[in-house]
């Protein structure tokens, strides 16, 4: 099967936030978006299909998506196994799903730890540009984080963007000697590329995420990049209101640990 864009529904503004960022990436790659709803009864489904019908209908013509290919699919069953069934069964390549914030974190990462190859871009708002230029990647000690990297690149490849990497300092030396490596990694990896990027250096601990919200309006972030383990860690420690307001405006891309991350499809 083709490879496709996966975007849950829920039939909240959230979910029509999420197909406009498909629309973004579908617009770039000519990929079909795959639109998917979980129902809890077989007879809700005829239903569900015929509202997810006229709901993309209604936003095609609203948004003039009249060249973007939507596939509609309606399922029963628990939503965290169903969408993951889906995600697989169609070849999703990325997925991009509303969210509701803070609240919904635990529901949200049940659906995105599932996925081990495929990254979820979560989104709370419409797309405030129509594109995601400017990526804000934070980079610490972990190695797994290089494979942020790589997908970074697939960015730059779709919209031209510039990554704005950034960094707390570690006071161990091991973690230090590995952000470091890691750093170097990165640098290496988009000088090759010829992606844009610059470096700055946050304070460490629970300030980093205040800090890094703070840092991510200064460059009027559109997308930030972060390994999926991370995401709870960095939205709890948010502590500003405007800091809260920019989590919800911002989208964020995440990304699972993998152990072959030279194998990823699309970087060739």
């Amino acid at each position: 099967m083709e490879k496709c864009i996966l975007v849950p529904h829920d039939f909240t503004e959230v979910g029509d936030y999420a197909i406009e960022h498909a629309v973004a990436i579908s617009k770039n790659v000519k990929l079909p978006i795959h639109i998917l709803h979980i129902v809890k009864k077989t007879e809700e489904i005829g239903f569900a299909k015929e509202k997810l019908s006229d709901l993309v209908k209604k936003i095609s013509k609203e948004k003039n998506f009249d060249d973007i290919d939507f596939v509609i699919s309606v399922r029963k069953g628990n939503i965290y196994k169903e969408i993951y069934k889906y995600g697989l069964e169609i070849d999703a390549y990325i997925a991009v799903m509303g969210t509701h914030g803070i609240k919904n974190v635990k529901k949200t990462m049940k659906v995105v730890k599932k996925f081990v190859k495929i990254p979820f871009i979560l989104v709370q708002s419409p797309m405030k540009n129509p594109e995601y230029r400017n990526i804000l990647l934070p980079i610490d000690s972990e190695k797994n984080s290089r494979i942020k990297a790589q997908w970074v690149n697939y960015l730059n490849f779709l919209f031209k963007s510039i990554a704005y990497i950034v960094t707390s300092e570690e006071k161990e030396t091991d973690k230090a000697r590995d952000l470091k490596n890691n750093l170097h990694f990165v640098e290496s990896y988009f000088e090759d590329q010829l992606i844009e990027y610059g470096i700055n250096s946050l304070s460490s601990g629970k300030k980093f995420a205040d800090e890094m919200y703070s840092y991510a309006k200064e460059i009027d972030a559109d997308i930030i990049l972060i390994m999926t383990h991370s995401y709870r860690s960095y939205i709890k420690d948010i502590k500003k209101v405007e800091n809260l307001e920019q989590f919800k405006q911002i989208p964020i891309m995440c990304v699972n640990k993998r152990t072959d991350i030279k194998k990823v499809g699309g970087f060739n």
